[in-house]
């Protein structure tokens, strides 16, 4: 009876501790939205990484690239915008007995747009994973590669973080280029911000002509 009692104890004692390890989880991950929030927001009042007022929003700009395989604080706010999917697409690469990505995640790129005002900052982000793509066309002699991957934007307001699931986009994979620039008068993604109506748009370009299906009006306050 005193071993039944014991194992039911110890049982109890594991699901708390479960419980605990699940809340301190939830409020660390809280912490670390709040601090990223803070640290764009203090970026946009003093300046800090050349960060400035985006003086034209509505003007159409390049998007910019990232490498998320190797975490970076240049990198740390579109890790967060996308750390459930690219948990999810580590998963998928170890299940399938692929363990050369221990060290850092598996092959994920992200392409951005980023609108600086004086009280918010707003990201649209789009993130290229193998398990998260479609293949929608190939354009080989431009050595580019349009895929539909997943799109979200998100808001800072303050330390408050809000964001939005903006369905699926083109991504632009060029074989020209290196992740990390801007795209070229031949192949780019294309972004801007409809200050009136709070609209970020989209628009892809190949050989000086928007591709089909890629022009995208995405309103960050939907009614």
């Amino acid at each position: 009876m005193r071993d039944a009692l014991t194992s039911i104890k110890q049982r109890h004692y594991i699901r708390c501790w479960r419980f605990l390890c699940a809340f301190f989880r939830d409020i660390r991950r809280r912490f670390v939205r709040a601090l990223i929030a803070m640290i764009m927001m203090v970026d946009l009042s003093t300046g800090v990484h050349a960060q400035s007022l985006t003086p034209d929003p509505g003007a159409w700009r390049p998007m910019s690239y990232a490498d998320l395989q190797k975490p970076s604080p240049q990198t740390a706010t579109y890790l967060d915008i996308w750390k459930d999917a690219i948990d999810v697409n580590n998963r998928a690469y170890k299940a399938r007995g692929d363990q050369r990505f221990t060290d850092g995640n598996a092959p994920a790129t992200e392409a951005h747009f980023v609108i600086w005002s004086s009280t918010k900052s707003v990201v649209l982000s789009i993130l290229n994973t193998v398990t998260g793509c479609t293949l929608k066309e190939l354009r080989a002699a431009a050595g580019a590669t349009v895929k539909l991957c997943p799109l979200r934007i998100a808001i800072y307001e303050g330390l408050q973080v809000r964001t939005l699931d903006g369905g699926r986009a083109c991504f632009l994979e060029l074989t020209s280029r290196g992740v990390g620039t801007s795209g070229d008068a031949q192949a780019a993604s294309y972004a801007s911000y409809d200050a009136v109506t709070k609209t970020v748009k989209t628009g892809l370009i190949i050989d000086r002509q928007a591709v089909d299906g890629c022009s995208q009006k995405i309103a960050l306050y939907p009614q």
